[in-house]
C-alpha cells in the first residue's frame, strides 16, 4: 500500500522512508516549500507527515507548528490545529546518513559511495537515488543507528496512529 500522506523533500529522503517503513511509495516532493505547500493546501483537513531539511531559513508554514521533541539531528513538530507533523533533519539528509553510518561503523565505500560529504551529495542529489538499490542496502544496514531507529519509530507510529497520535508516545521513542 502507498502512504501518500508522507511527503519527503527529496529523492534520497523518499528512498530512505520507503526502505525504513517498507511502504510501496510515498508522496515525493521537490524542496521544503513544496512539501509544506502541499501539506497546507492539498492536505489541509487530512493527516500528513512532511520530512524536510532543517534549513537556516524556514518557510512560514513552520510557524504553525510546535516542537514535540528533538535529538541531535532530528526535530519532530506538530501543527497547532491540524493533524500535520514535520520531521526536520539536520544537517541535511546527506550528512545525517553519513553520521548514522559512522555511528554503526559502516563505510559508504562498501556500498559504492564516497564517505566525503560533498562527493556523497552528488549521489544523493541524483534523480536515480530515489530507487537506487545500493542506497536501499545501505539503509537496511543502518537500521541500528540510534537516530534512524527513532526516525523509523516515529514514522511507523504515525502511520499506524494517524489521527490518534499522542505526543507522549512519540517522545518515548527517543533514547536519551
Amino acid at each position: 500500500m502507498k502512504d501518500l500522506y508522507i511527503l519527503p523533500e527529496c529523492y534520497i529522503d523518499t528512498n530512505l522512508v520507503e526502505t525504513l517503513i517498507s511502504t510501496e511509495g510515498c508522496n515525493h516532493q521537490k524542496g521544503c516549500n513544496t512539501v509544506v505547500g502541499k501539506m497546507d493546501k492539498l492536505f489541509a483537513d487530512k493527516f500528513a507527515v512532511g520530512i524536510i531539511d532543517r534549513d537556516k531559513r524556514q518557510v512560514r508554514y513552520v510557524n504553525n507548528f510546535h516542537e514535540i521533541i528533538s535529538t541531535e539531528s532530528l526535530l519532530l513538530m506538530k501543527h497547532n490545529e491540524r493533524p500535520h507533523y514535520l520531521i526536520m533533519v539536520s544537517p541535511a539528509m546527506d550528512g545525517f546518513i553519513l553520521k548514522c553510518a559512522d555511528e554503526v561503523q559502516l563505510k559508504p565505500e562498501d556500498y559504492g559511495f564516497p564517505s566525503d560529504l560533498k562527493a556523497f551529495t552528488t549521489f544523493t542529489k541524483s534523480v536515480t537515488s530515489k530507487n537506487a538499490s545500493e542506497f536501499k542496502k545501505l539503509f537496511k544496514d543502518l537500521r541500528n543507528a540510534s537516530e534512524l531507529k527513532t526516525l523509523r519509530g516515529w514514522l511507523e507510529y504515525l502511520r499506524t496512529n494517524q489521527y490518534k497520535s499522542k505526543e507522549e508516545d512519540l517522545k518515548s521513542m527517543v533514547s536519551r
